[in-house]
């Protein structure tokens, strides 16, 4: 058995720096939800078409292929304080410009997955840079607990901010979730201006884009650990990734509700994954192998796509989500971890680009794919697919291991 040494899920916030830096985080990503749920509501009411519902959420993830292995290669050659504080200014611009369009009336359903892919562009490059930071600013014997707590971040922000922000879509409409989250990527662009020092040994790159590029690539060509990261997290959130995608349309068509209770079922999400986060996760990892978490989180998560496609009752649905919630979160911690400690760090701001490249992919496509699939079938016969489909690849890929908390040199 390869676990992780015990760790308590709180050591990293000791760290001044990290803890400013996570709790800027966490409003910036209530905010990011607000907008995801602004976004994704605004959509059902421009087009109800599930093809279009489901490239709202396509078009956050899809920038991703494309930038983030550049921007990884940015995030290794040059000063990652000016980088980070450049792409969040891009984001604020364009959230700002999404809630202007929305405000005055003018916003369309393809300029609306255009400024929400503009935003995702940012997204791409700023999420590589940021975790790669993230050995800068605390020790490597806390990198669990720090993936651990920003995992936790994200989960927090997604009970806290679709909620907050279904109740205003529901009295204010969408313009204002958007409005929301323009501000809070301006709290997170002065705390990164204020914490994050800057890296004068990056600010002249020792080599040239493509070749750093290129570099990156070799590495995960040869690197056998962090090739099964990307095969078995590209495959996992293909499949998982449907329940997100479908989010909007079961609330509105199958139960019946509003965006205030769309926000519920979202937050519902976020709180089984915060549950698990502080009850569970520390003592899973001190036990088992991050091979068998994910194997085990992946089977629960394809159990609860294939039940969310046949319940209709409200409460149990509720109560599926929150297992999904902390399956979902389990699993993804035991990839994101897995790809923190594989990666040496020369090569990590590059690697970390490539396996967000890897699961984003993998989420974008199936974003299209169960979309694509509704719109031609009915949802319970599409989240039972993608169950089945889930249950079978996390056996199939299982045979890749991710596990083990050295450095892979190749």
């Amino acid at each position: 058995m390869n676990a992780a040494a015990p760790t308590h899920v709180w050591h990293a916030l000791r760290h001044d720096t990290f803890r400013a830096l996570w709790t800027a985080a966490l409003i910036s990503m209530i905010g990011a939800w607000m907008q995801g749920l602004g976004a994704s509501w605004l959509m059902t009411e421009l087009d109800r078409s599930p093809i279009m519902v489901g490239l709202v959420q396509a078009a956050q993830m899809i920038p991703a292929i494309c930038l983030a292995p550049v921007a990884g290669a940015l995030a290794d050659m040059f000063d990652r304080r000016r980088f980070l504080m450049g792409v969040m200014a891009w984001q604020g611009a364009f959230t700002l410009l999404l809630a202007i369009l929305t405000f005055s009336g003018l916003i369309t359903p393809w300029l609306l997955i255009a400024c929400i892919f503009a935003a995702g562009a940012g997204n791409a490059c700023q999420v590589p840079a940021m975790s790669a930071n993230l050995q800068d600013i605390v020790p490597r014997e806390d990198v669990v607990s720090a993936v651990t707590l920003n995992s936790m971040a994200l989960n927090i922000s997604r009970a806290v901010g679709p909620a907050i922000a279904g109740v205003l879509v529901s009295i204010t409409g969408e313009a204002a979730a958007f409005l929301v989250n323009a501000g809070c990527y301006g709290v997170y662009f002065g705390t990164v201006a204020k914490k994050i020092r800057t890296t004068k040994d990056r600010s002249k790159p020792a080599q040239g884009l493509w070749d750093s590029m290129a570099g990156g690539f070799r590495y995960a060509r040869r690197a056998k650990r962090f090739k099964a990261v990307m095969i078995r997290g590209f495959s996992y959130f293909l499949f998982a990734g449907s329940a997100m995608t479908l989010m909007p349309i079961m609330a509105r068509e199958e139960l019946k509700v509003g965006p205030e209770g769309f926000g519920s079922l979202l937050a519902f999400i976020g709180a089984g994954a915060v549950i698990t986060g502080f009850g569970l996760v520390g003592r899973i990892n001190a036990r088992f192998s991050r091979d068998n978490i994910a194997l085990t989180a992946g089977l629960i998560v394809a159990v609860c796509l294939i039940a969310l496609g046949w319940v209709r009752s409200y409460p149990v649905f509720c109560g599926v989500l929150v297992v999904f919630g902390g399956a979902w979160m389990t699993s993804m911690i035991s990839y994101q971890i897995s790809a923190q400690m594989v990666l040496p760090a020369w090569v990590r701001g590059r690697g970390l680009s490539l396996s967000m490249a890897a699961f984003s992919g993998g989420m974008s496509s199936g974003n299209i794919t169960w979309g694509f699939t509704a719109e031609h079938f009915d949802l319970r016969t599409t989240l039972t697919a993608a169950g089945v489909g889930l249950l079978i690849t996390a056996l199939a890929t299982y045979r890749f291991k991710i596990g083990g908390n050295e450095p892979e040199e190749v």
